[in-house]
């Protein structure tokens, strides 16, 4: 009987103590599943840019790309958007499109791709090639960047001149290490009868080996035509540029180059002048009053002069008289 008194207590005791539990003291509230828990949806990729291949003219025949299967080129538009989401400054002269890889999206973050441009500067003499082996060449750099507004943490490939083609070839890392987004700038320049032919790369340290492997290729894709050739160069009516070799890298014309180096090491010397310039307009007005006194006391001992010499003859006339 005990046992069984037990048993009864026991089962009601969990009768009520179940809602309680389920429950607890507060308000229940509606009697609503919770929503389930959702991962983020992906974001799809960008659609690729409609690009071409085969033999494409630019610049009215002043220089030809001839893309084959393996890559495509996109339009003047596509290279700008590009640049601009990538946030490279753009080569100067004219930008004709962009070059990538067939299966590649020049859409897509992460996607490294070429940009082909031309600047007419005139002919470029190979002679001057011999600068990029100056001690100073890449503080010279630097100082271009720092006018040009664009960061510079050193070469990734030093410039090489090849003198046969004739081209020019050099990476720079554009922004810090580890830096988030493209840091790398992969330079080819092929040198023409009236300007250089320009395929620019943008991409990451990581790409590095990528881009370099796939340089040969690109550079074999641009050619100018008979008659525009860097050896088709005609002394007597062909302007010579004003950018030498060095300055294809510096992207700062000779003239311009040497009023750079000049500004820039003048340093200390400008903190010696500098401090003066305040003087100046005191020591101008000095050198006016000395300049002044000294006219005057010129003056006053010219006309003693003449005083002396009317005494003179007063005295003759005097004695003449007598």
């Amino acid at each position: 009987m005990r046992k069984l008194t037990h048993a009864l207590l026991a089962a009601l005791t969990m009768l009520f103590a179940g809602p309680a539990l389920a429950d607890g003291p507060g308000d229940a509230g509606p009697d609503r599943a919770a929503a389930p828990v959702r991962a983020a949806p992906l974001q799809a990729a960008p659609a690729n840019a409609q690009g071409r291949s085969g033999i494409i003219p630019l610049n009215g025949g002043e220089l030809s790309l001839n893309v084959p299967a393996g890559y495509r080129f996109y339009s003047a538009e596509e290279a700008y958007a590009y640049l601009q989401r990538n946030r490279a400054t753009a080569p100067s002269g004219t930008v004709f499109g962009l070059l990538a890889r067939a299966d590649a999206n020049v859409r897509a973050p992460g996607t490294w791709a070429t940009v082909v441009s031309y600047d007419a500067i005139g002919y470029v003499q190979p002679e001057t090639a011999s600068g990029l082996a100056a001690e100073t060449f890449e503080a010279d750099v630097r100082t271009a960047r720092a006018s040009q507004n664009r960061a510079f943490e050193g070469f990734a490939t030093p410039p090489a001149f090849d003198t046969a083609s004739p081209k020019l070839v050099w990476a720079e890392r554009a922004a810090a290490p580890a830096s988030q987004g493209p840091d790398l700038r992969y330079e080819q320049k092929t040198l023409g009868r009236h300007g250089v032919a320009c395929l620019t790369s943008i991409g990451s340290a990581d790409q590095m080996d990528e881009i370099a492997a796939a340089a040969g290729d690109l550079q074999a894709m641009l050619s100018f035509p008979e008659g525009r050739r860097h050896a088709d160069f005609q002394p007597a009516s062909d302007q010579v540029s004003a950018f030498n070799v060095p300055g294809l890298v510096t992207g700062v014309a000779a003239t311009q180059s040497q009023a750079l180096a000049e500004t820039s090491g003048a340093g200390e010397g400008q903190s010696s002048v500098g401090g003066l310039a305040g003087w100046f307009p005191w020591i101008a007005l000095g050198v006016a009053a000395l300049a002044g006194v000294g006219y005057m006391a010129m003056r006053r001992r010219d006309d003693d002069d003449l005083d002396d010499d009317d005494d003179d003859d007063d005295n003759e006339d005097n004695k003449k008289k007598d």
